[in-house]
C-alpha cells in the first residue's frame, strides 16, 4: 500500500514543482479590474458560453486535477462535444484571461508570456480569482471593433445600452459581434447566425427560456455601426 501511495506522491509533487517553475517565470501577475462590474445577465451568459454550465463556480486546478482529468481523456471514447466534460469549470475562461494578459503584456513591451507560462498562470487563476472576477477582467478587455475596448465600451455605441443594463439577448448578441467586430459593417447577417446559435446553447443550458430565444431569433439585432464604416473585403 505504501508503494502505490509514493507511485502518487511523487508525480503530483512532480507536476506541483513544474507548475511552480512556471509560474515563477511569468514577467507580472494579473491585477483584478476595478469599477463597475457587469451585469448577472452578462455573466450568466458568458460563462455558459465558455464552460457549458448556468453555475458559476470556478473548479480550483491542482495536480490531482490536472491527472484525474489527463487520466480521464485518456480512457473515456470521444463524444460529441470533445472535452466539454472533461474540463473543470472556469479553467477555459482562466485561459482566455492569461491569454489576454500575455497579449497585454505583449504590447508594453514586456516579454511575451510562453506557451507553458501562459498554462502555469491559468491554473493560478482557478486557485486566486473568482468566476466573478475572471468575466469582469474578460469583459473590460474584449475586444469589439477598432477603438471599442471593453463591453462597458461597446454597450452605448452599438447597443445604445449602458452596460451595466445588459439583459442576456443582448449580452449574446455582443459576443457574437466578438467572435468576429468587422462582421458589423460587412455582414451583419454573419452577427445574426452567431447570435441565434448562442441562443440556442443558452436555452439549452437553461440561462434563457426557450421563448426568450424564440423571440430574440426573430427579430434583427438592433445594432448602431459606428461612424465610420471599414473597408470591407470583396466576395
Amino acid at each position: 500500500m505504501w508503494l502505490l501511495s509514493l507511485g502518487l506522491v511523487v508525480p503530483l509533487a512532480t507536476v506541483e514543482c513544474v507548475y511552480q517553475a512556471m509560474l515563477a517565470r511569468v514577467p507580472s501577475l494579473p491585477q483584478k479590474v476595478e469599477g463597475p462590474s457587469p451585469s448577472a445577465s452578462w455573466n450568466q451568459v458568458r460563462w455558459a458560453q465558455s464552460e457549458h454550465t448556468p453555475a458559476l463556480r470556478v473548479q480550483p486546478v491542482w495536480p490531482t486535477t490536472l491527472l484525474f482529468t489527463l487520466m480521464k481523456v485518456t480512457l473515456s471514447r470521444p463524444a460529441a462535444g470533445g472535452m466539454r466534460g472533461t474540463m473543470p469549470h472556469g479553467f477555459r475562461l482562466a485561459g482566455s484571461v492569461a491569454h489576454t494578459w500575455s497579449r497585454l503584456q505583449d504590447r508594453t513591451g514586456e516579454r511575451r508570456i510562453r506557451v507553458f507560462e501562459t498554462l502555469a498562470l491559468t491554473i493560478w487563476l482557478t486557485r486566486t480569482w473568482t468566476a466573478e472576477e475572471l468575466l469582469a477582467f474578460e469583459a473590460r478587455h474584449l475586444w469589439l471593433g477598432r477603438d471599442l475596448i471593453g463591453a462597458h465600451a461597446a454597450a452605448p455605441v452599438l447597443l445604445r445600452k449602458e452596460w451595466v443594463r445588459l439583459d442576456a439577448t443582448d449580452a449574446a448578441l455582443l459576443l457574437a459581434i466578438a467572435e468576429n467586430p468587422r462582421d458589423v459593417g460587412c455582414a451583419p447577417n454573419r452577427v445574426r447566425q452567431r447570435r441565434d446559435r448562442l441562443l440556442g446553447h443558452l436555452s439549452d443550458a437553461g440561462v434563457v427560456s426557450a421563448a426568450e430565444a424564440e423571440a430574440a431569433r426573430t427579430s434583427p439585432p438592433a445594432l448602431s455601426s459606428p461612424a465610420r464604416e471599414p473597408s470591407c473585403p470583396r466576395r
